[in-house]
């Protein structure tokens, strides 16, 4: 027997193999014409195949007793073979039978029997020759018998190694020791790749890691497909990185093998309510709490189901004041409707009063809002609607239809991104351009690829058309960035933007030929346990301008904005130096240099110089001209 497993001894295992060679010799007899014995081989067959179906079925049952008892007692278990046993106990024992045929046939080759003194030399020399013929014909057999011999023996070895590393990296992952606990379960799958506990173990440790994970947690499934567990921790995954399709499936598939699980109910609910899909999450939350009714967790996260699907209302304030004297106030409010699915709609109202000192002019604008997330992946935000500009002067008031359209893609696993954009709205920088009626019509995008764990590359490139009741002015910017994630919270980049105007403007915006800018620069968002979210960006570099017909012109830069919003809704900008931007819900650069009204070129370029009055539009604040 060998010893510890399940098995046969070396005369059993002989019988075995030639019971089961038996149909092959009798066959061969039939060929050649002798008698047959049919029933007598028949029955050696089934019996031999009996025994070996007994000894698989020891080795499958050892093997399920031993991950019982690491469910039960999980401290003091030996690690979970996988489903080496039933194989290891024919191995070792056809390789312990293997080892002794190849010793016996060694030793005939060394003692010979001497041959009679009356042999004749013909006789001699057709032993000789039989005997050659045996001995060619067991070589096979001896080869087959020495792989599989060592096959045997590797696998034992192979298995004992696993042992050991597993001991330590338990250790290790009790203790807290994230390192060594992935490298000693990564020695545990090169020892033995079947290794479950391994597999399950070295994907928790790679959870900040999707793709990784997400392979190690599929190995669990395959290795051990009647654990619900395994299924419960790849839909957590899924969830994570968007793929809420799948994740919910393999929450159904646990619950089909622990039915009324707690973790594998509230885990579904709460991947439908990530998913947006707020009745079925609410659904969800309510069948359970029918059946536990004191369960205080499930209570909260009903209730923020309800509130997310519950209509919502959201005050808006904002505004902006530049170096010119140019001041914006906005105020207003945001509406949206309750939705029991990924899309919502609603509506947003606002009045904004622009003066510079001299001038006061006010803008009504009215918006209908639409959002809808069809995946994980991809969100889709629509605004259309209408800016009405008061009276001021002679001229009427006029009305104008502005809207957007914005998609955003972001690979689940930390990929990259796409940002595009399309929108049409009133520049309302400063009363002459609302007086003049400048409107800015704008297609962009801004694409990010990662490069490292930390580093990332966008690109991004804008073109806007700039009607007024003067003039149609084109504007193309190109711009790269390469951005640092310090922190969570923290940016830093440096930035090289390209900006190109058609033709000079007389509407109230600063036009040079060219604007071209290298700066470094901060991002940094604080949210505070109240909900208020804090968002700074610095800048400062090196910026060239060249106006129309003129060589560019080099001067020092600085650029400084803020915000500033409560808790999760609608955020308004804060203006500083003409910058402008937005992060939320995507990509995360969305700032621009804003040339609306950019009195910060401006005034540090010494080729312009303010005047309130022109030969062009007299007595008019904020107008430049060339000196």
């Amino acid at each position: 027997m060998t010893a510890g497993l399940p098995g046969t001894g070396i005369g059993g295992m002989f019988y075995l193999l030639s019971a089961l060679v038996t149909p092959l010799w009798e066959a061969y007899r039939r060929v050649r014409g002798r008698g047959s014995r049919g029933r007598l081989v028949a029955g050696q067959t089934t019996i031999a195949g009996a025994i070996l179906a007994g000894v698989w079925a020891t080795g499958w049952l050892l093997g399920l007793a031993l991950s019982a008892s690491q469910r039960f007692v999980p401290a003091a278990a030996a690690p979970h073979l996988g489903k080496l046993l039933p194989l290891l106990a024919l191995l070792f024992s056809i390789g312990t039978l293997a080892v002794v045929l190849l010793g016996v046939e060694l030793l005939r080759l060394w003692v010979r029997r001497r041959p009679e003194r009356e042999t004749t030399i013909d006789r001699k020399e057709r032993r000789r020759a039989v005997a050659a013929g045996e001995r060619r014909s067991r070589i096979p057999l001896l080869v087959l018998g020495a792989v599989v011999a060592a096959h045997a023996r590797s696998a034992a070895q192979g298995t004992n190694l696993a042992t050991g590393h597993v001991g330590r990296a338990d250790s290790a992952f009790t203790a807290g020791d994230k390192r060594a606990a992935e490298r000693e379960y990564a020695a545990v799958l090169a020892a033995d790749p079947w290794n479950s506990h391994a597999t399950y173990r070295l994907a928790q440790l790679h959870r900040q890691d999707p793709r990784l994970a997400l392979r190690l947690f599929r190995r669990y499934v395959a290795l051990e497909p009647s654990d619900p567990w395994g299924y419960m921790a790849l839909a957590e995954m899924l969830a994570r990185t968007g793929r809420y399709g799948e994740s919910l499936r393999c929450y159904d598939d646990a619950l089909r093998l622990a039915p009324g699980e707690r973790d594998a109910v509230l885990g579904r609910a709460r991947t439908l309510a990530r998913a947006r899909r707020a009745g079925a999450a609410i659904a969800a939350y309510k069948a359970w709490l029918a059946a536990h009714p004191t369960d205080a967790e499930v209570r909260r996260e009903l209730a923020a189901a309800q509130v997310a699907a519950a209509p919502a209302m959201a005050p808006l304030f904002g505004g902006s004041h530049d170096s010119d004297g140019n001041a914006t106030l906005r105020l207003g409010g945001a509406a949206e409707l309750g939705a029991s699915g990924p899309t919502r709609l609603g509506v947003r109202a606002t009045r904004e009063q622009v003066r510079d000192g001299v001038t006061t002019i006010g803008l009504d604008e009215l918006t209908l809002r639409a959002g809808a997330r069809p995946g994980g992946a991809l969100q889709i935000d629509a605004e259309g609607g209408a800016t009405r500009v008061d009276a001021l002067g002679g001229a009427a008031a006029t009305l104008t239809p502005t809207g957007q359209l914005r998609a955003r893609w972001r690979d689940p696993m930390g990929g990259p991104a796409v940002d595009l954009r399309v929108r049409r709205n009133v520049i309302d920088a400063s009363p002459l351009l609302v007086t003049n009626r400048v409107v800015r019509t704008e297609i962009g995008a801004i694409v990010e690829l990662p490069v490292a764990s930390r580093l990332k590359l966008r690109g991004i490139g804008r073109t806007a058309a700039l009607s007024s009741s003067f003039d149609v002015n084109h504007r193309t910017t190109f711009a790269g960035v390469a951005a640092v994630a310090v922190t969570p919270s923290l940016e830093v980049s440096g930035q090289i933007h390209e900006i190109r105007y058609s033709r000079p403007s007389n509407a109230g915006y600063f036009a040079p030929r060219l604007i071209q800018i290298a700066q470094a620069g901060s991002y940094i968002e604080l949210e505070t346990a109240r909900s208020l979210v804090l968002a700074f960006d610095l800048g400062v570099g090196v910026q060239r301008v060249a106006q129309q017909r003129r060589p560019l012109a080099s001067r020092p830069a600085t650029l400084l904005a803020g915000r500033g919003a409560p808790g999760a809704g609608p955020r308004a900008p804060v203006r500083a130096g003409g910058r402008r931007f937005g992060r939320r819900g995507g990509v995360r650069d969305d700032r621009t240099v804003a040339l609306h009204l950019h009195a910060a070129v401006a005034a540090l370029c010494p080729a312009l110089t303010r005047s309130r009055r022109t030969p062009e539009l007299p007595a008019v604040a904020g107008v430049y001209r060339v000196a």
